[in-house]
């Protein structure tokens, strides 16, 4: 399991001050961490309050406030500095990148069962971070079409299936517009990779990576060089499905012996290859409007199946 968020912090500051990026009177401050490694106070103020304790910093007399790093500490934290699996350093990525996928996941392992309510307080309590931080990855969830704000705080709607049907009829519109968008300028390589790949595995059963592999292949990857952003916003947007695909895949990978939707992603690249754009568009439309059906009956099947633990930051929808 990963360590406690102050114990991250502990080992990067630690060996900050053995390595001498943190020098003998140089002054840290409890809501300066906090900010710079994105988390809430109180696993900062902890940090410290461990560095204290091993005599690496000291107290500020009043009025001042603070620490100052003890003059011996750089040896100190020599004897002191231990690896850790997931260290916080001064090139750490963005807070909202550590645990955005997570919270992802946990949303969609959900929206078939129910809808849920997300806040910024929630997030922050249970991954110890800053509400900025978790107001950031809300806005990603929903640049992704996973949340909703509609005045009464972050709602993750249900997958009912009038959603659903209006999701794919959304994408139907929006995806072959894309389509056409990117084909004069589609090198040969990648679909000529993706329909090996596909006849690679013609006629049989496909794991649930896979599955979500050939997904992304066709609808994120080869329209990501969409230049109308407007539309790739609104592309992305309506794609929440494919997010949630990707949990279905790995439960009921099996729930057809031949996975229907192979066979018409190479209805779409088969014509792409050779030009014809606008058949291309026409079987993407198709082949859109056809995984509706085969969308609920996957969620129908998961609901037979799996049981989701609560957790304290997704409530469910009175």
């Amino acid at each position: 399991m990963q360590e406690p968020l102050y114990k991250r912090i502990l080992h990067a500051l630690v060996s900050e001050i053995r390595d001498g990026a943190l020098l003998p009177g140089d002054r840290v401050m409890e809501n300066r961490i906090a900010n710079r490694f994105g988390v809430s106070r109180a696993p900062a103020r902890k940090a410290l309050a461990e560095l204290e304790s091993c005599g690496l910093i000291t107290s500020l007399a009043a009025p001042a406030r603070g620490f100052s790093v003890h003059r011996d500490a750089a040896q100190r934290a020599a004897a002191l500095a231990a690896p850790t699996d997931n260290p916080f350093t001064t090139q750490t990525a963005p807070s909202w990148q550590r645990i955005y996928g997570e919270v992802e996941d946990a949303l969609t392992q959900r929206i078939a069962f129910g809808g849920w309510r997300l806040t910024e307080t929630g997030i922050a309590r249970h991954f110890e971070v800053s509400r900025t931080v978790a107001r950031d990855v809300l806005a990603r969830l929903q640049a992704h079409g996973l949340v909703v704000n509609e005045g009464k705080g972050w709602i993750a709607p249900e997958l009912s299936q009038s959603r659903v049907r209006d999701l794919y009829e959304l994408r139907a519109i929006l995806e072959p517009e894309a389509l056409k968008n990117v084909s004069a300028h589609l090198p040969q390589h990648p679909i000529d990779r993706m329909i090996d790949d596909l006849q690679n595995v013609a006629g049989t059963g496909v794991d649930g990576q896979v599955l979500d592999k050939f997904e992304v292949d066709l609808h994120v990857d080869l329209l990501q060089p969409c230049s109308n952003r407007a539309l790739h916003k609104a592309m992305t947007e309506a794609q929440s499905l494919l997010l949630a695909h990707k949990f279905f895949y790995q439960y009921n990978a099996g729930l057809y012996p031949v996975e229907p939707f192979l066979e018409e992603h190479l209805l779409v690249l088969d014509p792409l290859r050779k030009g014809a754009v606008s058949e291309a568009c026409d079987q993407l439309r198709r082949h859109l409007l056809h995984s509706s059906d085969r969308a609920d009956a996957r969620i129908a099947a998961l609901r037979k199946t799996f049981v989701n633990p609560p957790l304290a930051y997704i409530e469910p929808l009175a």
